[in-house]
């Protein structure tokens, strides 16, 4: 906790009259180690080794154009009454990842646009939408296809599972601003209830927050194209092949999203808290976007809005009140109405949030060896992928004559337990990414 003893707290209020919480504090200042650079290069290439890979994210868009003819064909209830399908979440901004595990799964979150009144009964619209998606028996969806509380998910074997959740679009308001449904039949105790929703104007507002920097996108692009091509030499035609998305298109701030949903979603895959509800993808992306462009490395930016975020579920606590955060685009569209279900909740989180910014910090300081950050990036976002990504690394230096790798910088460093660098191992090539804020 002595990391944090000189942290101070500020209250912002913006021009529209939204509240804010910043944490006071110049991640630039915190370390003074020799080489922070390798942190940014093994954290970029962690994240494109967690991004979805080009067959799954193929997959992710076939199954969601297939989904609107399949709800308005001829037959089904809602036939002609289908006005719009689009996503929402992380496919909306770019922020989709990998799943953990063979047990976790990665979801495709979609709005379904309905023409219908938007007083229209909660339960029979969700209960409509699933009879309209799950088709008569032994229809492709018929076994596959689960009605929940606002959506109706089509979980498919490969682990992929869709989220379609009805909405009506209010008319005269401005960005998609939208009515969707709440029914749980199953617990009478639970009145129907409808909701005030914008996932489309929540995307836009991020995207807009989440500006890009160009030397930042340069770097970024570059080891991606570099690990492509690596895949795509090695691969067997049949075999996956990395999402091809072009790096410029995503800033620091998203790609600090994604590391941190990763080692989120690494949390929660384990069998202690597996029954437990995670902190929502959705808040994440608020909280990100409230606090991005504050900083000029991907380390920084990852310690930053970690802190962020920390600073702010502490400030609640201490005023015993859990986080309360809504949509930009549509302050009646409430973003925490079901996490946190407790104060344990958030305090947890906040347990989690220290432990994470005390070992992205190790990682900024500049003194460990290769070992030693490998542990702590497997420790954050699973071995896989950083294994994949330090193996790739070393294999990517000129060694030494000690037998050492030797950074862009000119530090050397002990190759990771179990790994070798091979004789005919190319120099990195040497990078600037730091841009103006």
């Amino acid at each position: 906790m002595a990391a944090f003893a000189s942290r101070e707290f500020a209250w912002q209020r913006r021009p529209n009259g939204a509240e804010r919480y910043a944490l006071n504090y110049n991640p630039l200042i915190r370390h003074a180690g020799p080489s922070p650079d390798l942190a940014d290069v093994l954290l970029a290439d962690v994240a494109i080794r967690v991004q979805l890979s080009k067959t799954n994210y193929d997959k992710a868009v076939d199954r969601f154009d297939t989904m609107k003819d399949w709800i308005d064909r001829e037959g089904s209830d809602l036939h002609g009454l289908v006005s719009l399908l689009y996503p929402q979440g992380s496919m909306a901004i770019g922020s989709t990842v990998a799943r953990v595990s063979d047990r976790d799964e990665y979801d495709v979150d979609v709005i379904v646009d309905l023409a219908i009144r938007h007083d229209s009964d909660p339960q029979l619209v969700l209960d409509t939408l699933f009879d309209a998606i799950r088709g008569e028996r032994g229809s492709r969806y018929w076994a596959k296809t689960v009605r929940h509380t606002r959506c109706v998910c089509v979980s498919y074997e490969d682990g992929m599972h869709i989220d379609l959740t009805p909405a009506v679009r209010f008319k005269g308001l401005p960005d998609r601003t939208s009515v969707i449904f709440h029914s749980k039949p199953e617990d009478p105790a639970v009145p129907d209830r409808y909701l005030w929703a914008n996932p489309w104007g929540m995307a836009d507002w991020f995207n807009l927050q989440t500006r890009i920097d160009a030397d930042f996108a340069k770097f970024f692009a570059e080891r991606a194209d570099d690990y492509y091509a690596q895949r795509i030499d090695a691969l067997a035609p049949a075999e996956d092949i990395p999402d091809r998305k072009r790096a410029d298109q995503k800033s620091r701030a998203v790609i600090a999203l994604q590391l941190i949903k990763r080692w989120r979603n690494v949390l929660f895959d384990r069998p202690a808290r597996a029954k437990m509800r995670r902190p929502p993808s959705v808040l994440l992306t608020k909280l990100i976007g409230d606090n991005a462009n504050q900083t000029k490395t991907l380390a920084e930016e990852l310690e930053y809005q970690a802190g962020c975020m920390l600073a702010r579920l502490e400030y609640d606590v201490s005023r015993n009140t859990k986080i309360v955060e809504v949509n930009p685009r549509c302050p009646q569209d409430v973003l925490t109405d079901r996490w946190p279900e407790s104060m344990s909740d958030q305090k947890l989180m906040i347990d989690d949030l220290k432990g994470f910014i005390v070992k992205v910090g190790r990682l900024r300081s500049g003194k460990l060896d290769l070992d030693q950050m490998t542990a702590i990036l497997e420790g954050l976002f699973g071995q896989r992928p950083v294994r994949k990504a330090v193996n790739d690394y070393i294999a990517s230096m000129a060694p030494s004559r000690s037998g050492r790798v030797v950074t862009p910088s000119g530090r050397m460093l002990a190759p990771a337990a179990g790994m070798t660098t091979p004789s005919s191992a190319i120099a990195i090539r040497p990078h600037k990414f730091y841009g103006d804020r």
